[in-house]
């Protein structure tokens, strides 16, 4: 089981997705997209919660996937 976790002015939202199971990736995809498209950054978080690296594509066989929005300073 993958999971992907977004942060946002709501909180904490878990999705959980099997990767052989079409209809949960496609789901978790659709997701990842939408929220790329309205400024979410993405990062893949590495085996035993070391840090990630920022993705630009969803990758249905990452362990872990956090989606954060942008933040703006001044």
């Amino acid at each position: 089981m993958s999971e992907m976790r977004v942060i946002d002015a709501t909180g904490d939202t878990k999705v959980i997705w099997d990767s052989g199971n079409r209809d949960e990736v496609k789901a978790a995809r659709d997701t990842f997209e939408q929220l790329k498209k309205k400024g979410h950054i993405a990062y893949a978080v590495k085996k035993g919660g070391d840090k990630g690296e920022i993705i630009h594509e969803f990758d249905p066989e990452a362990e872990k996937i956090i989606l954060a929005p942008r933040i703006v300073g001044g």
